[in-house]
């Protein structure tokens, strides 16, 4: 390799997602000239905060808040124009501008309105946002159907535009469409149009070679995933995963750079699990129960102002039942979906699942995030903090369900790792040494400087 060359960390989340990546990424930014993003589409929901604003992105990388920082969509995302404009002006209403600063693959697949339609009648029985985007990676790998081509790619846009939006009108065409539907599709067609046009005074279009050729005159790129490992496509628990390659391996395909770059591999987890839609989660709260409430919750548009008119946290935090438990938590961590606003499933940490997570894919350093909440448990009848544990004297993949102490709440501006609760530090430190990966940081709060990164004098002095 090049002595003066740059190169690339990637960060994924460790468990199913919402585990406060975008704040990682966000504080992290400053150490780097690109952030990029190498999988997924406008399923993605990360909010990041900080002293400028808060902003809810999607598409965006989440380093925008650093004006020297780039930003790159790679080809393993698909991408809905309508969505990216939206989101692209929606930062520009808060005074962050992404004019030079944002470059897409050419070869981005582009979200039809058939795709749209198809996850809207297909979608909710296993949980999906209905923004399009499995539809859209199924079409790219079918490439053909009836004589007409399924997918769009951005360079397809860039070289006929009208002949592009010709094809995809005529995708979305099927032989006994309604009047009323071919309407729909006219006019999902012309806000695609309106929204290119928009794009086009922002965006940079760019070839194969644009992230390789940066990175060889010294560029640092963080890439971004956008979904999490345990919900791999192909690596996840079929069919209750995302529609994309989430593992970190993955990045320097869908994010169009040469693995000979690879510096190190970073995770984010976080301190009370959470889970959106269907799929097996072991430690949640109130089992397969919770599980049918939310996925009804989500079909009926039940969100956050419908449990806070609804229940009393507090005092379903005192419950025996471990169902209320779970509701308690989630009212009190808000712990709903940034996009969708369902609530989410809450489980107890599964320290023993982290652990292969972290072995299975080399990660070298993790982030555990929302530590603060972890303090609500001194509200449980337990008065304690359960944790799902490798058990190693009963075997590979024996588990525990082991207790730590709970401590108070953290003060609102705790910044100095040292000072943190003792409790709080041997928990951390526990957690290390069960997962054998350093804890690099650990969040205490949703600000940028809530973030507190840890030494292993930290981690370890009277733990």
């Amino acid at each position: 390799m090049n002595a003066r060359a740059g190169y690339a960390d990637v960060l994924v989340g460790l468990q199913y997602g919402d585990e406060g990546k975008a704040k990682i990424v966000d504080r992290l930014s400053v150490n780097y000239d690109i952030v990029a993003r190498f999988n997924g589409g406008a399923n993605a929901g990360h909010t990041v905060s900080t002293p400028s604003g808060d902003a809810r992105l999607a598409q965006v990388p989440s380093g925008v808040f650093h004006a020297h920082t780039l930003m790159y969509i790679g080809s393993g995302c698909v991408v809905s124009l309508v969505k990216l404009a939206n989101e692209i002006d929606a930062l520009r209403s808060i005074g962050v501008s992404l004019k030079g600063r944002l470059y897409v693959s050419e070869q981005c697949a582009v979200i039809q309105p058939r795709h749209l339609d198809f996850d809207a009648r297909h979608g909710a029985q296993i949980g999906t946002t209905g923004n399009g985007v499995g539809p859209c990676y199924a079409d790219l790998s079918l490439r053909w159907q009836g004589g007409t081509r399924t997918v769009v790619q951005l360079r397809d846009l860039v070289a006929d535009e009208a002949g592009a939006f010709d094809q995809m009108a005529r995708y979305a065409e099927t032989p006994h469409a309604a009047p009323d539907a071919r309407a729909a599709t006219a006019a999902a067609i012309a806000d695609m149009r309106a929204a290119w046009a928009r794009l086009g005074q922002t965006v940079e279009v760019v070839d194969a070679l644009w992230m390789t050729q940066r990175v060889q005159r010294g560029a640092r790129v963080l890439f971004e995933g956008a979904q999490s490992v345990l919900l791999d496509v192909t690596g996840g628990q079929q069919p209750y995963v995302t529609s994309s390659h989430t593992a970190p391996a993955f990045a320097f395909v869908g994010g169009d750079l040469p693995v000979r770059y690879h510096r190190k591999t970073i995770g984010v987890a976080k301190a009370i699990a959470s889970r959106v839609g269907a799929g097996p989660f072991r430690t949640e709260f109130g089992a397969q129960r919770s599980s049918r409430y939310c996925a009804d919750a989500a079909l009926r548009g039940i969100g956050w102002r419908e449990e806070r008119d609804r229940f009393d946290p507090k005092a379903l935090l005192m419950s025996e039942d471990e169902f209320d438990v779970g509701i308690a938590l989630r009212m009190l961590t808000y712990e709903y979906g940034t996009g969708s606003g369902r609530p989410r499933r809450l489980g107890r940490l599964d320290v023993a699942g982290l652990a292969e997570v972290i072995r299975r894919h080399g990660v070298d350093e993790w982030y555990l995030n929302k530590c603060d909440c972890l303090s609500l448990f001194s509200g449980t009848r337990e008065g304690a903090i359960p944790v799902l544990m490798p058990n190693a004297e009963g075997g590979a993949n024996a588990t525990t369900m082991y207790r730590f102490p709970a401590f108070g709440e953290l003060s609102g501006d705790t910044t100095d790792a040292a000072r943190l609760p003792l409790p709080l530090r041997a928990f951390v430190s526990a957690l290390q040494a069960a997962t054998a990966c350093r804890i690099a940081g650990i969040g205490v709060g949703p600000r940028r400087e809530q973030l507190l990164i840890l030494s292993e004098e930290t981690v370890n002095d009277d733990a």
